[in-house]
């Protein structure tokens, strides 16, 4: 029932759409006939109330096109773009009607129109519309995908619907390669860098991958491109680096060099070879085996990283790491020597110290009392308004089924009004709210109240609407109510995106 009235409603948007688009197009054609400059101010009025008849059309078919109800959405993408392109009619127009005849403007554009920048004007022009047209397939396309999940998921053991699936992703990556190179062709035509003949000459083959590519026969062109040498543009614009990107990802993981393993915890005696072996510090750089200043390493980033190794090594080997620093210290340049005698004193200050060991083994006996996942306390999920006492085998928290946005779906209206409004603050009452704007429900700020409308407004403008409206009188008689001649103003209008 419910999808029978969505489809309803569907088909009255949509043929509503089919008249306003006659209509604009019908108060276009006068603009572009007459010369009465009153007459086309009249015009051009009438015109951006169509077109604003058709914005809110629009909205609407993008919120229902956003919508997992519906599965063939072919129909909306077309009036949708549809209303997209009457939108940049009606924008041509406005910028044409701003500028007057006789103005220094108007002249000047008079004057520039000469053959070859109507020939670039005309093949940017034509450029655009096939990227509209490749947009509208990918549009279609990824309706197609939306549909095909939803149907593998149920039953994954189709294997054509997954063959088909992989098709049409594939379709949509090499719809998306040409559109990008579409759109940098006519961001070169604009600035001039490509002449139009070049673009003019792979026009076939252009309409021929737009038109053809469905067919089973259809075989593509991969180098339709190659005449216009787009490969420093593509680097320029980042083109190339965004579709080879993973691979790009990957090569330069691969060459990052893999740094050693850290030493292992001396936790047990080891032979006196091995220790000294972990324990001495990596030779400093000289002058002589660098090629800048800034790739010297200071000795505190080779031998700081092992303190609590040094701290539980026998006595002996210390003094010789001790004796090994000093002994490199003939070779360090003297840019550095105040850097190795900070980092000799502060080792001689750590090791000499009794209290290090102390602060050793004090650190190793609190590691014995960290706290565990079941000291913390235990978290509260949920936390009833009106508490009541209740024996222990009844449930405590509410069904999870009652977080399912399906379930809103299938509730009648009062049901979700009271959910609206006696559920205050909870998801709940979001769910509901969701669900009431997808059965055309609005929300007026100012009274708190649901309206929806009872027949198309009568009056439309840029700050309000006049018609009959149904209301829900939730405070008085809980039921829905008709309120004529009704001023519905959009900024009392919540229009909050609800995802």
């Amino acid at each position: 029932m419910a999808n029978r009235k969505l489809q309803t409603e569907i088909d009255r948007v949509l043929k509503k759409v089919a008249e306003g688009v006659e209509t604009f197009e019908g108060i276009f054609d006068k603009i572009q006939a007459t010369t009465n400059s009153n007459q086309k101010e009249k015009l051009e009025q009438d015109l951006k109330k169509e077109i604003k008849k058709l914005q809110r059309h629009r909205d609407q078919i993008k919120t229902w096109i956003s919508s997992n109800d519906i599965k063939d959405k072919r129909a909306l993408l077309e009036n949708r773009r549809l209303i997209e392109h009457q939108m940049e009619k009606f924008k041509a127009c406005e910028k044409e009607m701003k500028t007057k005849a006789y103005s220094k403007e108007g002249l000047q554009q008079s004057t520039k129109m000469d053959p070859k920048e109507k020939e670039k004007m005309e093949t940017c022009e034509w450029v655009s519309n096939q990227i509209d047209a490749l947009s509208t397939q990918i549009e279609t396309a990824e309706a197609e995908v939306e549909q095909l999940q939803s149907v593998v998921k149920k039953s994954r053991k189709d294997s054509q619907k997954v063959e088909r699936l992989g098709e049409v992703e594939n379709i949509i990556e090499r719809h998306k390669w040409h559109v990008n190179r579409l759109e940098l062709i006519l961001r070169l035509l604009e600035n001039g860098n490509i002449p139009p003949e070049k673009v003019i000459h792979i026009k076939d083959d252009i309409i021929y991958y737009i038109e053809s590519n469905q067919e089973p026969d259809f075989a593509e062109d991969e180098n339709i491109y190659d005449d216009l040498n787009l490969e420093e543009e593509e680097e320029l614009w980042g083109i190339a680096n965004e579709e080879h990107h993973s691979s790009h990802d990957s090569i330069t993981d691969g060459d990052k060099p893999k740094l050693p393993p850290p030493p292992p915890p001396v936790s047990t005696p080891t032979p006196t070879t091995s220790v000294q072996a972990s324990a001495l510090p990596t030779p400093i750089p000289t002058l002589a085996n660098t090629t800048t200043v800034n790739n010297l390493q200071s000795p505190p980033s080779t031998t700081i990283s092992f303190p609590q190794a040094k701290a539980a090594l026998p006595t002996s080997v210390q003094t010789r790491t001790i004796a090994a620093v000093t002994k490199q210290e003939s070779r360090i340049p003297a840019a550095l020597a105040d850097l190795v005698q900070s980092y000799e004193a502060a080792e001689e200050k750590f090791l000499g110290k009794e209290d290090g060991f102390h602060v050793q083994q004090m650190l190793d006996a609190s590691l014995q009392y960290v706290p565990e996942s079941l000291d913390s306390e235990r978290p509260k999920y949920y936390a009833p308004r009106n508490p009541y006492p209740t024996s222990g085998f009844y449930p405590q928290n509410p069904p999870q089924i009652f977080d399912n946005p399906a379930l809103f779906e299938k509730f009648d209206l009062d049901t979700l009004f009271f959910i609206f409004y006696y559920q205050q603050g909870t998801y709940q009452q979001y769910l509901a709210a969701r669900e009431l704007k997808k059965q055309s429900w609005r929300f007026h700020k100012k009274y708190l109240t649901w309206f929806q409308r009872h027949e198309e407004p009568k009056a439309i403008t840029d700050e309000y609407e006049q018609g009959t409206y149904i209301y829900f009188d939730y405070e008085g008689a809980w039921c829905q109510r008709k309120k004529t001649e009704f001023r519905f103003e959009y900024r009392f209008l919540e229009d909050a995106e609800l995802i």
